[in-house]
């Protein structure tokens, strides 16, 4: 059985390596300490270096080398690390290639039977799952729309063209899009492991926020879990400025996830 930190790390690890598999030139290096997602695009939202346990003396070459993989093609990316396994030496040996700690977020659990019955949706908002390469691509325009005119910008474009292009309804990946006036505003994605649903990406467009579309997009994410949970508990990433909604919907801390950039 799971201890708590390590189903959200298990369901983050399928986050972040599932959706390469569409992506041609993409890898996924996996191994028994660490897993490293390189997206084929210069991007630090999907190149993703994530330790899976305790990084010894003896798995610091390995751990160097991945990340030096990445940053000789030149391409950004950030490192993921449950705090459990964040030492001196792993701290030193990051800031050696450049990597310091950019974040904080608190990783949060809550049983499936513990989800709370349906919030009153959001005036006018309609929320539909991703069905379709076109649906998929809205989604990625919410999604895009937070890096407007940087350079992420333009790999996220080229790396949703790429997935839209080899998108199949997966039910253990599960994309919603919120719609007002039939304009793509908010998003949310859904994972379900063997052992937990993780909720991620819940985002509304920079001139739609303050309408409660963020909640209503987390609330609608929460039903399908407790519609289709079997028993599973969900878990999430949460930053300081959203704990307290999470805390209010009935979750509670178990770590923290540092970020290094």
């Amino acid at each position: 059985m799971l201890s708590n930190q390590d189903l959200v790390l298990d369901n983050f690890k399928k986050k972040i390596s599932s959706l390469p598999l569409w992506i041609p030139g993409a890898h996924v290096y996996d191994n028994p300490h660490f897993i490293a997602v390189d997206c084929g695009l210069p991007s630090d939202t999907f190149n993703v270096f994530l330790p899976l346990s305790s990084l010894t003396k003896d798995t610091q070459v390995s751990v160097q080398q991945a990340i030096r993989s990445f940053l000789d093609k030149g391409f950004p990316i950030s490192i993921w690390m449950d705090q459990r396994f964040v030492t001196p030496d792993v701290v030193e040996l990051f800031a050696e290639l450049g990597k310091n700690e950019a974040e904080r977020n608190i990783t949060m659990k809550l049983e499936s039977g513990s989800i709370g019955s349906s919030a009153p949706m959001a005036a006018g908002l309609e929320i539909k799952r991703v069905k379709s390469a076109d649906e998929l691509l809205q989604y990625a325009g919410v999604f895009q729309s937070l890096f407007a005119g940087s350079r992420e910008q333009e790999s996220l474009v080229h790396y949703f063209d790429q997935a839209a292009a080899n998108f199949h309804i997966d039910q253990q990946h599960q994309w919603f899009v919120g719609f007002l006036d039939n304009q793509a505003v908010s998003t949310g994605y859904l994972i379900e492991t063997e052992n937990s649903y993780g909720i991620y990406d819940v985002m509304t467009r920079a001139e739609h926020r303050g309408k409660g579309l963020g909640s209503a997009m987390f609330d609608h994410l929460l039903q399908q879990v407790r519609e289709e949970g079997n028993g599973k508990p969900c878990v999430l990433q949460a930053s300081e400025d959203g704990i307290n909604i999470y805390r209010r919907a009935g979750f509670t801390e178990v770590g923290e996830m540092v970020v290094f950039e």
